[in-house]
């Protein structure tokens, strides 16, 4: 075999390895409703029948004359730590408690869940992170970045009363664990929320 032989085979072998290597790496997108169903590596969990509008956007809770604010948004690709090469669209979230908000200057706000932590240099911009399957509702991770005594963690069950009346109201519902003296929440637990944008 003469050295141009030998150098067209070894440029075969190496693209083909690269297309393999390629291959294996290639990643499939999927549904977000088909998440913990069979291997979840390399692949994409995408909003493909868009359910995540009905959650985002801004959701009030009044209650005296405070007001319990909401925001969410859509995070479109955001990565699986769990899994390598995996993604999946998102819910994020943040919250602000607001104080007299049925006075004329529309209130102050109390407390932000946007804030800043300088023994660790860090900003919570992001309070809820969930995703849904369907649009009867989303399970997520909370943050209370204004809680009593430290920042509470808490599972949030967020359920859609009824997806044909206007406006949307859900169910807002924290499960978390015992209390230490000295500790509490400084949003509601569970309370029914309505969509206002």
């Amino acid at each position: 075999m003469n050295n141009l032989n030998l150098k067209i085979m070894k440029n075969i072998i190496i693209i083909l390895t690269f297309w393999g290597v390629v291959s294996v790496q290639a990643q499939q997108i999927v549904d977000i409703d088909t998440y913990n169903i069979g291997d979840t590596t390399n692949k994409y969990y995408k909003d493909i029948n868009n359910i995540y509008p009905t959650f985002t956007g801004t959701w009030e809770y009044t209650y005296g004359n405070h007001t319990f604010r909401v925001i969410l948004w859509k995070e479109t690709m955001a990565p699986l730590y769990s899994d390598e090469n995996s993604y999946m669209d998102k819910i994020y979230g943040k919250f602000l408690l607001i104080e007299n908000t049925g006075s004329v200057i529309g209130g102050e706000v109390i407390c932000n869940s946007v804030k800043y932590f300088p023994q660790s240099d860090y900003t919570s911009n992001v309070v809820i992170i969930g995703h849904a399957e369907t649009t009867a509702g989303f399970g997520a991770y909370f943050e209370d970045t204004c809680a009593t005594g430290s920042v509470l963690t808490a599972g949030l069950s967020f359920k859609i009363i009824d997806n044909n009346t206007t406006p949307l109201q859900a169910e807002w519902k924290l499960a978390h664990r015992q209390l230490f003296t000295g500790e509490s929440f400084s949003v509601p637990e569970n309370c029914i929320i309505t969509k206002v944008e």
